[in-house]
């Protein structure tokens, strides 16, 4: 008798794999290591150095890995219904995955996450690195089950998540760091979360115009089906100057910008932001290619 694709182990695993989002996981997990390895290596501390292992980073990274893949399962397991009109491809809930493989799988996840991250709070004396990590997944979840469908909760939650990925960098080097280094810790990844969480906002944004034909099936109530695409584009529009205005603050503040190679450092966002800037000014938005133009952006 022939094994169907629901009953099969393989299946399952596959799908649990897909829906978790690898490249978007690898994204992030580069990201956090460009950051630490990238750019903070090169702020001028005052003879302070960072105080972290290279464990302690690896550490880090898996807890955000861990607890992303947890909240994009546990997204799909609630948005069966919208992803199989706005997704048709990637809609493998009840299909090729059980619902309660992803309900297991995503306990697990969030579980490792949590030891991981209690494991990192004990090494580096400080309790903040498991409070943030408990903050995330309790967004996740709430995310996943209820805010998603208020309009602009559930999209400023997931803002919110992006921004403090620079700030559990600060969490792991603030317990160890000379008040001098603190003081930079907070001001430069405070100013960088800042300007993510506006990013992040309009990506978001963008992402529920684009699916606003299954929400409106599902009978979600987000920003994009409340107001209509124009606000939703007028709004982005804003938010996308906010940004161009925090970044040129930041430039100011901390650019060293008087030679060719710091102003090309610098520059280097100016291409994704103006990208963004025309599929903005464009009544007919292009929202998938918004999306992803913001997310170039912002790495």
């Amino acid at each position: 008798m022939a094994i169907t694709s629901l009953s099969s182990k393989r299946s399952n695993l596959l799908g649990v794999l897909a829906l978790s989002r690898p490249r978007n996981l690898a994204i992030a997990a580069v990201t956090l290591l460009l950051i630490r390895y990238g750019w903070m290596t090169r702020w001028n501390t005052g003879g302070a150095s960072l105080q972290t292992s290279v464990f302690q980073i690896f550490e880090a990274t898996l807890v955000m890995v861990l607890l992303m893949a947890a909240g994009n399962i546990i997204n799909a397991y609630f948005d069966v219904q919208e992803d199989r009109i706005n997704r048709p491809q990637r809609a493998i809930v009840d299909r090729t995955v059980k619902r309660r493989v992803l309900i297991f799988t995503h306990q697990v996840l969030n579980l490792l996450g949590l030891l991981i991250a209690l494991h990192l709070s004990w090494g580096l004396g400080s309790w903040g690195p498991l409070v943030l990590a408990t903050m995330v997944s309790w967004i996740l979840w709430r995310y996943s089950a209820s805010w998603k469908s208020i309009p602009l909760l559930g999209n400023a939650s997931i803002a919110l998540l992006l921004g403090l990925v620079p700030l559990w960098l600060a969490s792991l080097e603030y317990p160890g760091a000379p008040p001098e280094l603190q003081l930079d810790l907070l001001q430069n990844l405070g100013a960088y979360g800042i300007m993510a969480m506006a990013i992040g906002m309009v990506r978001e944004l963008a992402k529920d115009a684009m699916d606003m034909e299954g929400d409106a099936v599902a009978k979600k109530s987000t920003f994009p089906l409340w107001k209509g695409p124009e606000v939703t584009r007028k709004l982005c529009l804003v938010l996308w100057v906010c940004v161009a205005l925090i970044y040129a603050m930041g430039v100011q503040r901390w650019g060293d910008i008087h030679n060719w190679s710091s102003w090309m450092m610098w520059g280097a966002p100016f291409p994704g932001w103006a990208l963004c800037m025309v599929l903005l000014l464009q009544r007919n938005t292009r929202w998938k290619a918004l999306s992803r133009a913001t997310l170039l952006t912002l790495i």
